[in-house]
């Protein structure tokens, strides 16, 4: 249920007791956006919980409303309120004629600026050469009037635009909301407007849970839900297996052992995003077809687990999980086909040989940053042969290695576009044993 697969449809998302609030939730908001009674909703949760994809996938069951004819503000044809359309007489309104739309469900980024959001000139009509006009163009917020609008990452826009959390104080203060437009040489717009809120944010993160950067704001809504990881390995091998096998998936087999085994991985590990475990699988997949195979086996799986954690765990652990895997029973290397001009021996023992290589590259930390690229402050301060950054030097210098030797490579580095194509290495079988 992460964000970087193909979305999936309302009905085909997995529901387990940690994300099954949250199901119940949206399907109230949405009843009570039908009755006109906005039921805003926020969600909290980890990374890769799949948050946000069950509140986009949601989209899907909204029921459909009817407007004015091409009212961009979605006027009810019995409560008009845009300025286009409620100073008309009956008459005139109903001359204007109603048409049946989709539920609006905008999005607002915690990078929007306030006049997309709000509203702003309508530059078309401005620039008009017969009949320039000066008018407003409804933005995001006056778009959704009896709908829905969802603002991803909550915390990270009330911290870096402010004004948009002003704008939302007001939306969401009575019901209905009331939005102003404001232009400079314009007069000003006041609207009536009801729009529901949705909100998904991660408490972990900067610049923190809501509660403490705008609590006014968080106050206003309605509901608060919370959602988690599935920390059942069943359950995650359902959601695993939706996200990772669409239909346009490249003509690799991928075993249903191999998903049980990421997905105890994920549990037991307690690893944190659910994307890690999908990309895992994903590029897994990708390794057996770049090796001409057509079944996913354990090596596949090493490859694509050593990939796909190292940002994500430590090195003292991500070195435990790739030792665990090489005894784990799920391997079909013996029954893997013969591609052209390999042999099964080689498919076997090729990937072993490059996960050798990497398990190498992994056992000394980087020095340049705390405990590797991207690796938590929770991993050793003394792993491999270099001192962790955040650790300071006791004793002298040199000291604990007064015996190493330094040895130089025997000529410098030089760059691949200086090398001869003849004298490059293009395959692992060219790598000296």
């Amino acid at each position: 249920m992460g964000g970087f697969h193909l979305q999936k449809s309302y009905r085909q998302l997995v529901r387990h007791p940690n994300n099954q609030l949250l199901f119940t939730a949206a399907e109230l908001s949405i009843l009570a956006t039908r009755h006109a009674l906005p039921l805003h909703l926020r969600v909290e949760g980890l990374r890769g919980t799949g948050k946000t994809t069950i509140l986009r996938a949601a989209r899907d069951i909204l029921p459909e409303i009817v407007r004015v004819r091409g009212c961009l503000y979605n006027c009810d044809p019995h409560h008009p309120h845009c300025p286009e359309h409620r100073h008309l007489a009956m008459a005139a309104l109903a001359n204007c004629g109603v048409e049946t739309i989709p539920m609006p469900f905008l999005e607002i980024s915690h990078s929007a600026k306030v006049a997309t959001v709000v509203g702003s000139i309508d530059l078309d009509r401005l620039t008009q050469q017969q009949g320039p006009t000066a008018a407003i163009l409804p933005g995001t917020l006056a778009q959704a009037h009896r709908g829905i609008v969802l603002v991803d990452e909550i915390n990270r826009l009330v911290d870096t635009n402010p004004e948009i959390a002003d704008v939302l104080l007001d939306v969401m203060g009575t019901k209905p909301g009331r939005l102003q437009i404001e232009e400079v040489g314009l007069a000003r717009i006041e609207l009536p407007i009801s729009v529901t809120v949705w909100a998904a944010s991660n408490p972990d993160e900067d610049p923190g849970p809501l509660d403490g950067i705008r609590r006014q704001l968080a106050d206003r809504f309605d509901l608060c839900v919370g959602v988690k990881a599935p920390s059942e390995s069943k359950i995650l091998s359902q959601i695993l297996t939706s996200s990772v096998t669409p239909d346009h998936a490249p003509p690799v087999n991928l075993p249903q052992e191999a998903i049980d085994t990421v997905a105890r991985l994920y549990v037991d590990r307690n690893i944190e995003s659910v994307r890690a475990a999908e990309a895992i699988l994903i590029a897994a997949r990708m390794h057996c077809l770049y090796r001409g195979a057509s079944s996913v086996t354990t090596e596949d799986i090493l490859a694509g687990a050593t990939l796909a954690l190292r940002h994500r765990v430590s090195p003292e652990v991500l070195l435990d999980i790739i030792s665990s895997l090489r005894h784990d029973p799920c391997a079909h290397t013996a029954t893997e086909q013969k591609t052209a001009g390999t042999s099964v021996e080689q498919i076997a023992t090729t990937p072993v040989r490059l996960l050798s290589r990497l398990m190498d590259v992994f056992k000394t930390a980087n020095p340049h940053s705390p405990g590797g690229p991207h690796i938590a402050e929770s991993s050793s301060p003394h792993f491999g042969t270099y001192r962790h950054v955040n650790v300071p030097i006791t004793g002298g210098i040199g000291e604990e290695h007064k015996d190493a030797r330094s040895v130089a490579p025997p000529r410098g580095a030089r760059r691949l576009a200086d090398i001869p194509l003849p004298k490059r290495v293009n395959s692992e079988g060219e790598l000296p044993s």
